[in-house]
């Protein structure tokens, strides 16, 4: 009897001790544990890809369109430095990747551009098209090409959006850019901007991999639109066709004749069959040459320089016998797309007039200049004479009706309604 009570006493001293120990274990590793959190904190380290705020999100997008807008215009070193703002921002932002990937792409910069698409591809991996062009660089990177290049399809079959950009490519979290409609009109000029067909006298560089050749690479387009190469059997007609284009039907003929493991890559040297004219109120005028199958007239205004007495554009488009007349400072009329053929004259402005009456001192005509208030077409009228009440602002509706709209002087004077701005050809009455 004895020794079992014995026995049990060293069994429940021998649990007690147990749960001794395994509680302080218990304590240790928890303020182990705490104190790695404190140095983490103290630190101040986050984990890698960490979360990114609204703001650095929204600036992102911001800087993604404008980087776009020089990539559809063709200025692609200035895209890329804006799009390398965007991802560092938004390490996320897939079509900020792509975009920066396809300006390294067309500047012929291939490590850059792979290792860009490559994680635009990482990010969003049913981006074909990132995909292939990903294909396009590493090959382009490979020594004496490295097999046959993948063709890349032409980006005027690639869906577009209301966002025009190097990739066509809107973020799902982007509103669509209001300036633009998007039907079917809009939809294809703008696929304009992103490709560059073959014209007569373009200088191309067709590159075939085969070490032996010492011939040259580069070939002029005739003027009847063919090119003429040793390896074809007969001058193929490029005349409307894109590099990548070009590239897929040689790669077709050589490989009906049985030379379909030669890679081949066909690019524009010299740009001359897309030529626009510039004229008038600029300081480079002249031919310019285009790029693209369309730009928006914007950029070409900005190119040419215009003077500070510049005011309206007038451009004449040949082929369509169509003339647009745009004032300078309306940004959504500095949007028309130009195309080769045009002609862009920059002129002053036209001399345009309003009318004062009533209780100034010299009323009559007055010179109209873009900004002009009521209060300051009343100072050059000669100034107010006693202590009008009112102004009454007459203005035509666009078919004939005078449409009057009554202003209190006072209020104007102590800010409490806006000073109206006026139009040509306004009449502006001064009254008791």
């Amino acid at each position: 009897m004895s020794r079992s009570l014995i026995v049990a006493a060293i069994l429940v001293l021998f649990v007690a001790c147990t749960g001794f120990v395994n509680a302080q274990t218990s304590v240790v590793k928890n303020q182990s544990l705490a104190l790695t959190n404190h140095s983490n904190e103290s630190t101040g380290t986050r984990p890698a890809n960490g979360p990114v705020s609204p703001e650095a999100r929204a600036e992102a997008r911001r800087l993604y369109k404008e980087g776009v807008k020089y990539g559809t215009a063709g200025l692609f070193p200035q895209a890329a430095q804006i799009l390398q703002q965007a991802v560092r921002l938004d390490p996320t932002f897939a079509d900020a990747y792509f975009a920066l990937g396809h300006a390294y792409f067309d500047m012929k910069s291939w490590a850059q551009a792979a290792e860009n698409l490559a994680r635009a591809v990482e990010l969003n991996p049913k981006d074909s098209e990132a995909r292939d062009r990903l294909s396009f660089a590493r090959t382009m990177l490979q020594p004496n090409g490295g097999g046959t290049k993948p063709v890349i399809k032409s980006t005027e079959q690639q869906p577009t959006g209301a966002q025009v950009s190097i990739a066509a490519k809107t973020p799902a979290t982007a509103a669509p850019d209001v300036e633009v409609t998007e039907n079917k009109t809009n939809v294809e000029e703008l696929a304009l901007t992103r490709i560059y067909r073959i014209g007569a006298n373009d200088v191309l560089d067709v590159r075939v991999a085969d070490p032996t050749s010492t011939q040259s690479t580069l070939f002029t387009v005739t003027p009847a639109g063919f090119l003429e190469h040793p390896l074809l059997i007969e001058p193929m007609p490029v005349n409307g066709l894109t590099a990548e284009e070009v590239t897929a039907r040689i790669e077709s003929d050589l490989k009906r004749r049985a030379l379909d493991a030669t890679k081949v890559s066909v690019g524009v040297r010299d740009y001359a069959s897309h030529t626009i004219l510039v004229s008038g109120l600029v300081k480079e005028a002249g031919t310019k040459i285009l790029r693209r199958e369309a730009i928006p007239l914007y950029v070409v205004v900005a190119d040419a320089q215009p003077l500070p007495e510049a005011a309206r554009v007038n451009v004449v488009r040949n082929d369509s016998n169509q003339a647009f007349e745009i004032d300078l400072t309306e940004s959504s009329e500095m949007n028309l797309l130009v195309r080769p053929g045009d002609v862009i004259t920059l002129h002053a402005s036209e001399m345009q007039f309003l009318y004062v009456a009533g209780e100034v001192k010299s009323p009559g005509e007055i010179t109209y200049r873009r900004g002009l208030t009521a209060t300051q077409a009343m100072i050059a009228a000669g100034g107010v004479i006693g202590k009008p009440k009112e102004i009454r602002l007459g203005r035509d509706d666009g078919r004939g009706f005078l449409i009057v709209t009554k202003f209190k002087l006072k209020d104007v004077e102590s800010g409490k309604v806006p000073d109206p701005v006026v139009q040509p050809g306004d009449r502006l009455m001064v009254v008791k």
